[in-house]
């Protein structure tokens, strides 16, 4: 009789697809894992099939890309799996920078890491602008260098030629500092590691199987450093989803994900089915969504046999009223009493603002990583110095003043601030305006400032996220603000694309994504005039009575 598998608990405990990736041979592997279809625990069960094989911990390497994915992978390890298989906590479990960090040191090279890439380009932005030609294009802004640096780095692009300046001014920054950034972690272990025979020939042998989470996600710097790593035996699993590839702007692109085989044709493909996470409706309606992009694997996506829910599980909010954000607000708020947690999501960081000042109004607590105007660095350093001057002085023109002598304004060559400083500025000035004398609004900011930090908490049950903040979490109640045309899909980012059908199809991964973080309600808010195209291709309808919020 054959000895009993010691992880055989962790294996019944899968459906046949997940079963059927956990127990793959070796060899190069990809499993397509929906949202919500149990992709963490299919590759628990793969590390244990792989110690159970007789593979040491120690040559087993799972790869991530941030580290609370990493911390959250090593729990579960010590928690699922070392119980069944002592010795499982060996299993490195890293993040992607943290390897190549690691290269780069093994290398005899200095890490010393720049904290913030934006204020140092800031300060090169600075210095191209005061060197540029009058005649000449402006200086990028310093977001949109960044950008380019990135794709300059880790793609080879070529730089704009209003951007050459600014970003060689970076690089001699970063160099009179002796400092590097995340991009020359990765493009510097790749570089490292694709001369140095010896060094390569050590961190092949250090691991014989390598495990990648969230595979979609991977820039192309970073895809090379894990076929070097993999190499020579391949035994690379890897893990994603087609269809929540949603970092263009970090450079990830849903083809490496679809060309995997083309890297790899011996490579076996699994694809899971089931979404265990969301409510019925939506796992309909997200995968109508979806089904309409072009680029992406064609796939099954179901929900288990049996499941019920509530008649409630999807619903539509009028947000075309001036008290949405209070009305938001409250259902979030109830919700979040009645189901234990709910979120609200928007397409972009602007989008949640309104409400979350309707929170602040209301005295709700809530989770969040967005900070009012008056939380601003520049808005601080603007009222510190406002502190100096006559009490009684009109605080609107007095404000305006210490900003043009700061020279933070729009159009000026040599303003550094980006757009997001202006749009807080510009808030805060005209809340000044309702205001005859500076003192008074000095102290109604201060006392506004401290009551958003005593309703701000981490440990509250209601959140507002970005969609893109929020890939790989789930809440009972989900709330999207924003579904309408020119907002989701993102206006501008169709108009600056250079490819927009590509472009839209990101907009329609991100907007699977938001639907689908939803395990148990889901409710869009949108303005009835002007709807999402994305409410359509889901087959609801504004008028629709099964999809009004009851």
């Amino acid at each position: 009789m054959a000895p009993r598998s010691r992880v055989e608990p962790l294996l019944r405990a899968l459906d046949p697809e997940q079963r059927a990736a956990a127990e793959l041979p070796d060899g190069p592997a990809q499993v397509i894992a929906p949202a919500g279809s149990g992709k963490t625990t299919t590759l628990i069960a793969r590390l244990g099939v792989l110690l159970e094989r007789g593979v040491a911990p120690g040559q087993i390497a799972v790869v991530t890309f941030n580290r609370d994915a990493a911390a959250e992978l090593s729990a579960r390890i010590a928690t699922r799996l070392a119980p069944l298989v002592p010795g499982a906590e060996a299993i490195e479990v890293r993040t992607l920078h943290a390897l190549a960090r690691q290269v780069l040191i093994d290398a005899g090279e200095p890490v010393r890491m720049l904290a913030d890439r934006l204020p140092l380009m800031r300060a090169a932005r600075r210095r191209a602008s005061a060197r540029r030609d009058p005649e000449g294009a402006p200086v990028p802004e310093a977001a949109l260098l960044d950008a380019q640096l990135s794709a300059w780095k880790v793609e080879g692009r070529q730089v704009p030629e209003e951007s050459v300046g600014a970003i060689a001014a970076f690089e001699a920054l970063l160099a009179t500092r002796g400092l590097i950034d995340f991009d020359d972690l990765v493009v510097g272990a790749v570089a490292r590691l694709e001369r140095d025979d010896r060094l390569r020939a050590s961190w092949q042998t250090r691991f014989t199987h390598l495990c990648v989470d969230e595979f979609q996600d991977v820039d192309a710097a970073q895809l090379r450093l894990v076929r070097l790593l993999a190499a020579p035996h391949d035994n690379l699993f890897v893990v994603g989803d087609d269809d929540q590839t949603i970092y263009a702007w970090r450079l990830a692109d849903v083809r490496r994900i679809l060309g995997f085989r083309d890297l790899y044709p011996a490579s076996r493909r699994i694809q899971l089915a089931t979404n265990y996470r969301c409510p019925s409706s939506v796992i309909t309606a997200s995968r109508r969504l979806i089904e309409v992009n072009e680029q992406r694997f064609a796939k099954r996506i179901e929900s288990p046999q049996g499941r019920r829910e509530a008649s409630e599980a999807t619903g539509l909010l009028d947000g075309s009223t001036p008290d949405w954000p209070e009305r938001v607000a409250d259902l979030a708020a109830r919700e979040s009493v009645l189901r234990g947690r709910s979120c609200i999501l928007a397409r972009t960081r602007a989008e949640l603002v309104p409400v979350m000042q309707a929170l602040i109004r209301a005295g709700i607590r809530h989770a969040t990583s967005l900070t009012t105007p008056l939380e601003s660095a520049v808005v601080q350093a603007l009222l510190e110095a406002a502190q100096q001057l006559p009490a009684d002085v009109e605080p609107f023109h007095a404000l305006r003043r210490i900003r043009a002598v700061r020279r933070w304004q729009r159009g000026d060559q040599s303003d550094a601030l980006g757009d997001e400083d202006h749009a807080a500025l510009d808030a805060v000035l005209g809340w000044a305006a309702g205001f005859r004398r500076l003192d008074r609004f000095l102290v109604a900011a201060q006392a506004a400032a401290a009551r958003t930090a005593t309703l701000r908490d981490s440990s509250a049950p209601l959140e507002l996220v970005t969609v893109h903040g929020a890939k790989g979490r789930e809440w009972p109640t989900v709330i999207v603000v924003g579904w309408e045309e020119e907002r989701f899909p993102n206006r501008r980012a169709l108009v600056d694309a250079v490819d927009p059908e590509r472009a839209l199809e990101e907009e329609r991964r991100l907007a699977y994504v938001a639907l689908t973080r939803a395990a148990e309600r889901l409710v869009l808010v949108f303005d009835p005039a002007r709807p999402s195209r994305f409410l359509e291709e889901m087959g609801y309808r504004p008028t629709s009575g099964a999809t009004t919020v009851r």
